[in-house]
């Protein structure tokens, strides 16, 4: 069973990433141009890095729904933890790898530039790369700044192949208990807004999001499904309001706080979500993608973002999210409405809102390559809008600080449409044909095991 709403989501995660990063590097190559206009992009996409809050607890949520009718033992968790593993390292190789090439082509070979000390942190040439190949934790950033997200993804499958070999009923009891650890480093001050070594990931706590999401995949399991569209809509306001109101990034906002603000709306939202996919009621997306685009389009408008003072991002907050809210109210009952009075019209807008729903599953087929590939892009994309805006007669395009919109919305435009691109392309002629690759030998590997078992 296919998880359309999920999936969804994982784009919509992927989408946010993006803006986050567009609005930083259109404001880098501003800066480059010695000028100071603010970037178009800002409001809620300020705090676009929340994409990767949803995407812990989206991955925490499809561990445990997957995961709900296999047996447990060592084979069951060996060839679970094969399939995770095959589904992360051949695409981040791939990129990993480019960008490796690209900082050779630039730094040079000895790894002793002041490029390759900036991104190692002053660590050994070759432990760094190999560090970075395999996700193991390190104090820099892996080569793929990216990629510091999925050492924590790895630590998850780690852990969860272990809890995989107990018994399923003691899954809820094992995830308090792992939470509770985290916790309990926390108070004892090992607890880091950065994963720079296996303790400091292990207690790290971005990982009571994967927690909350696999709670909520358990529940959705079990059947404990209770009022899920309607959960969904206040879930949206409650993360659309975070968005909003978030200010400048602390050590705090960076590790606990993210949790708190980011992690709780969506678990929340994944629960409901959840609960709408396995109950078929899709409907329910249309009055919270109605209260979504009113919202971000209204918060966009009044110029606010995370650097604004306090009481502008209250006033704004508390405004755009009513009528956010608002927005959603008058899609329900307009929907009623038609319902009543009008069911063959409802019906006709149905095949309407299945393709749309269709796209936003595609892009979240996607959303792994856009996630890893979109800093690549962006990145390349900020250096030829730097040689072409060099040119007076294409400055009102390509120049990003010029006067005017037009700068700032085609590189926008731009930077979101070769993204997507690239990221399906990614998927179509790499990624999905590795996933069919180890698919094959995951079902020869394990298939045989499982026979061999049943034959005892």
């Amino acid at each position: 069973m296919k998880l359309q709403s999920i999936q969804a989501l994982r784009g919509l995660a992927a989408l946010l990433v993006v803006f986050f990063h567009i609005q930083s590097l259109e404001l880098k190559g501003i800066a480059d141009n010695g000028l100071t206009e603010q970037a178009w992009i800002g409001g809620i996409f300020t705090n676009g890095y929340a994409g990767v809050d949803l995407f812990f607890v989206i991955s925490g949520f499809i561990m445990a729904f997957v995961t709900r009718n296999t047996g447990t033992g060592p084979q069951p968790a060996a060839d679970f933890l094969f399939a995770r593993i095959t589904r992360i390292y051949p695409l981040w190789w791939a990129f990993a790898a480019a960008m490796t090439i690209y900082m050779l082509a630039a730094h040079g070979l000895s790894g002793q530039s002041a490029g390759w000390n900036s991104a190692t942190h002053g660590a050994p040439f070759e432990s760094y790369l190999l560090n970075s190949f395999l996700l193991i934790p390190q104090p820099a950033f892996p080569i793929l700044n990216v990629g510091w997200t999925l050492v924590h993804e790895v630590y998850f499958y780690l852990v969860f192949t272990v809890f995989m070999v107990l018994p399923r009923r003691l899954f809820p009891g094992l995830l308090a208990l792992w939470a509770a650890a985290i916790l309990a480093a926390t108070f004892l001050g090992y607890a880091n807004s950065y994963a720079s070594d296996w303790l400091k990931l292990a207690v790290h706590p971005m990982t009571i999001e994967f927690i909350l999401g696999a709670l909520a995949g358990y529940a959705v399991t079990r059947g404990w499904v209770w009022r899920s569209g309607v959960l969904t809509l206040l879930a949206v306001l409650w993360l659309l309001a975070a968005l909003s109101y978030q200010g400048p990034e602390t050590t705090f906002t960076l590790g606990w706080g993210r949790v708190l603000w980011y992690g709780l709306p969506s678990a929340l939202l994944i629960y409901g979500i959840g609960g709408i996919d396995t109950q078929r009621r899709h409907a329910w997306l249309v009055p919270a993608l109605a209260g979504i685009l009113t919202t971000v389009a209204l918060f966009q408008m009044t110029g606010v973002d995370g650097t604004s003072s306090d009481d502008a991002r209250r006033d704004a907050t508390l405004l755009t999210v009513t009528v956010g809210g608002l927005a959603m109210l008058a899609v329900l009952w307009f929907g009623w409405l038609l319902g009543q009075g009008a069911p063959d019209l409802l019906r006709r807008t149905q095949p309407f809102f299945r393709r749309l729903l269709a796209m936003a599953v595609s892009l979240g087929d996607w959303s792994f390559s856009l996630y890893l590939c979109h800093l690549i892009v962006l990145s390349a994309l900020r250096h030829v809008f730097g040689r072409l805006g060099q040119i007076e007669l294409l400055a009102p395009v390509f120049r990003l600080g010029q006067e005017g919109l037009l700068d700032n919305v085609t590189f926008v435009i731009v930077g979101v449409t070769l993204s997507i691109v690239a990221a399906r392309a990614s998927y179509l002629y790499f990624e999905k044909p590795c996933t069919v690759l180890f698919g094959h030998m995951r079902q020869f590997m394990f298939r045989r095991d499982r026979a061999a078992a049943a034959a005892v």
